[in-house]
């Protein structure tokens, strides 16, 4: 509800403050028509205006549009000075934490003083009334406090005034506004340190300005929606990010906020989101809202690890799901997934078994017993077969060998007698080197062997 006003420079000014001063007929015993506001009117309101304005809290600590309206019941003195001290009380009395109390005082003066039987010095009067303003050389309206000055007019009727008649002026001013003062910090009730209920709430929040066009939605309808979700009077946005939310209640404006709070929110790949509604089911997906105000897309292959024909056969609007964010694109759409959070029920991954590194992992070994004697022989076909627990081939180059293929054969001592036995008929120069030990160690036959 500020007031725009159009300039020469091409940048509009917003007018938060205006004071609005009526003079009607009747307050001076007359009786006229009431129309558009006089010249007078317009400039003892604007004289006002500039009185109270310094003293006003800045947008930033209180976002409202503030309009006093001053109208005269009766007048025999100044009103513009009256409407200061009438301003600043109603402000206090509406709540605005203005800065400090102004008030304002018309001065007056009789420079020839000798006809009236007077020494002829100028004479300073305090508080003029309407005979001392028709009959006085001056009227200088001051406006302040205790401290200084915050706007002052002056009519003279006389050719020029010099300075120590504006410094007696002045200083006498300043002693009636400190009595102004003094007798409205009497005014019962005091003054109140809240809003009115009936003054609307306004919150003002940050976004980022790109972010602005999501509040807004195509066409106004995502503000819109938000306004009538939420119930609050007004959402307005400006292009340097700043959102104000008026309402009637707090918990409108929480509501809008939250919703506000969602739709701009930067969300991190990875994020996970728990008990998820699925708004709207589509041929290629789900649509997640993963906060109020805000959702993503879960295309159907991301919904199980099954394979789905039509994601109805599993989900239906209104189902709540877990999801994880998995992509953001350039226009900001969300990319979700569900599959990602269930527990992987593939057997062949849940059943696979890392290497160790161990010599058993790459060789491996088969155990038998035979009258408490345990034989393994690794047979390398086309090559010798080496005892493999000896120390040269417990080294990481033996055990690291997976392409090089080896034939497993569990040797019997009968057999291996015969073998033996062969071996001496054909007069062989091979020899079994390890003999069998007869406390149940494991033994290795080592030498050539014929395959076949």
């Amino acid at each position: 509800m500020a007031q725009r006003i159009d300039n020469l420079v091409g940048v509009d000014e917003w007018k938060r403050f205006y004071l609005q001063y009526t003079f009607p007929p009747s307050c001076v015993g007359e009786v006229g028509r009431n129309g558009a506001p006089s010249r007078r009117e317009i400039g003892h309101g604007m004289l006002a205006e500039r009185a109270l304005e310094p003293i006003l809290p800045s947008e930033d600590d209180f976002p409202y549009t503030v309009r006093v309206e001053s109208t005269i019941t009766e007048s025999n003195g100044s009103s513009s000075m009256a409407s200061v001290c009438g301003g600043c009380l109603a402000l206090q009395d509406a709540g605005v934490p203005i800065k400090c109390s102004i008030v304002g005082i018309a001065m007056g003066m009789v420079l020839e003083t000798e006809e009236f039987g007077g020494d002829g010095a100028p004479l300073i009067l305090s508080d003029i009334t309407g005979s001392e303003d028709a009959s006085g050389d001056m009227d200088f309206k001051v406006a302040g406090n205790e401290d200084g000055v915050t706007a002052f007019q002056m009519d003279i009727k006389v050719s020029g005034i010099t300075l120590p008649v504006m410094r007696e002026a002045l200083l006498q001013a300043k002693n009636g506004r400190k009595h102004i003062i003094a007798e409205m910090l009497k005014c019962s009730p005091p003054p109140s340190r809240t809003l009115s209920k009936y003054a609307p709430l306004i919150h003002i929040m940050k976004v980022k300005p790109e972010k602005v066009n999501l509040i807004i939605g195509s066409g106004g309808k995502k503000v819109k929606s938000i306004i009538e979700e939420t119930g609050v009077d007004a959402i307005d946005t400006q292009e340097d990010g700043i959102v104000k939310i008026t309402a009637r209640d707090l918990a409108s404006i929480e509501k809008a906020k939250a919703i506000i709070t969602n739709l701009t929110m930067v969300p991190t790949i990875g994020d996970i989101y728990r008990n998820c509604e699925i708004k709207s089911i589509a041929p290629y997906g789900v649509f997640v809202e993963i906060a109020p105000g805000r959702e993503g897309l879960c295309h159907i292959s991301e919904l199980s690890s099954n394979w789905l024909a039509k994601a109805e056969d599993a989900f239906k609007v209104g189902d709540h799901i877990d999801v994880k964010l998995i992509e953001v694109n350039e226009k900001g759409q969300l990319r979700l997934s569900h599959r990602a959070l269930l527990p992987d029920t593939d057997p062949e991954k849940a059943s696979a078994k890392q290497p160790t590194g161990d010599t058993k992992d790459v060789v491996g070994s088969q155990e038998t017993s035979d009258k408490g004697r345990k034989k393994i022989i690794s047979i390398r076909k086309g090559d010798l077969a080496e005892d493999i627990s000896s120390p040269k081939n417990n080294t990481a180059e033996n055990t690291l060998l997976p392409q090089k293929k080896f034939i497993r054969r569990l040797v019997t001592p009968a057999k291996d007698r015969l073998n033996i036995n062969k071996d001496k008929t054909k007069k062989s120069s091979s020899e079994v080197v390890n003999s069998v030990s007869s406390n149940g160690e494991s033994t290795l036959v080592n030498g050539e062997a014929n395959i076949g």
